[in-house]
């Protein structure tokens, strides 16, 4: 009876010992040595250095964020640069193959010099070595000089493809308070930027105002950027709350707010020092459909050879052949 009695109890022993485990691994868990450890240097949840730690994980994941945003602006600008010039490549490592076997050549014809100098047996006449090997040095400067030369133009390319992606990543702001990239309206609309201050602006703005009607037909978007934005007493040239409310929902905007104007005008710099242009002059930039630079220029745009010059936009199959409709 008593063994009948054991192997009865048997089960309820075992669940309770597993129950006991149970608990005794939950305690564990709630006061482990890592955790002890954390609060022992002071990393436990709301101290000042598990705060530091988190701003730490949000700097570095903004970094990756912002380098993985270069890498595609580097990927597209590559990728067109690829379409815009298909032979270039071609160009570029058949010159340097070619200009590797030149100095191959030419140290031969070298050796075939000296040997011809120092009346070897076998050996070519001096005229005919010095020839050969002045050939050879003259292909070698030919192909060295094509090949420095596409280098640069890649390199000059390339900074201009990746200057027009970092553009068309700008934010926009539409009338009916929506924010979208450059990139997104690029498609139906030429955009034509203002950088300038005060009045200058006004004046550009209110030229602008004059040829609207035929602008708007050629799709022309006016993106103004104030250079005196955010500094102190300025005021902004364009009322864009009249702007906002006057703007009807279904037309196409004549003018759209930049957003993150400090972002505008350190690429508008960024700009000017390129192309040696003082950092304070007034400058408009116009772009095609595609979000190449057409054309730019200092002072005030030339709205009349604008609308004079740009074809008017047909609907869907107005920008097809974006890449031919005017030089202004």
């Amino acid at each position: 009876v008593q063994s009948k009695r054991k192997k009865a109890d048997h089960p309820i022993e075992l669940q309770m010992r597993v129950a006991l485990l149970c608990i005794a691994a939950l305690c564990s868990a709630a006061y482990s040595p890592v955790k002890r450890c954390r609060a022992s240097v002071g990393l436990a949840p709301g101290t000042v250095a598990m705060r530091r730690l988190a701003a730490a994980k949000s700097s570095r994941t903004r970094n990756n964020v912002v380098a993985k945003a270069e890498r595609e602006v580097s990927n597209r600008a590559r990728l067109r640069q690829e379409v815009a010039n298909p032979f270039a490549v071609v160009r570029l490592w058949g010159s340097g193959a070619l200009s590797v076997q030149a100095i191959v050549a030419s140290l031969v014809a070298t050796t075939k010099l000296t040997a011809s100098l120092a009346h070897a047996p076998g050996a070519d006449s001096v005229a005919q070595s010095a020839q050969t090997l002045g050939i050879d040095l003259a292909c070698f400067a030919v192909l060295g000089a094509i090949f420095l030369r596409e280098k640069e133009q890649e390199g000059k390319r390339l900074q201009k493809f990746e200057r027009e992606e970092a553009l068309s990543r700008l934010v926009v702001e539409l009338p009916n308070g929506r924010r979208t990239p450059l990139q997104d309206i690029q498609g139906f609309a030429r955009i034509v930027i203002v950088s300038s201050e005060g009045e200058t602006m006004r004046d550009a703005l209110a030229e602008a105002e004059e040829w609207k009607p035929e602008l708007t037909e050629r799709s022309v978007v006016v993106v103004p950027v104030d250079s005196n934005s955010g500094k102190q007493g300025a005021e902004s040239p364009v009322d864009w709350m009249s702007w906002r409310e006057t703007t009807t929902t279904n037309a196409k905007p004549f003018y759209v707010k930049p957003v993150r104007i400090e972002e505008w005008t350190t690429w508008l710099t960024e700009q000017k020092e390129d192309a040696k242009v003082d950092p304070e002059a007034s400058v408009w930039i116009s772009l095609r459909k595609d979000g190449r630079v057409r054309s730019s220029g200092k002072g005030t745009p030339p709205w009349g050879k604008i609308a004079k010059t740009l074809p008017v936009d047909k609907g869907a199959w107005g920008g097809f052949l974006d890449g031919m409709d005017g030089r202004v």
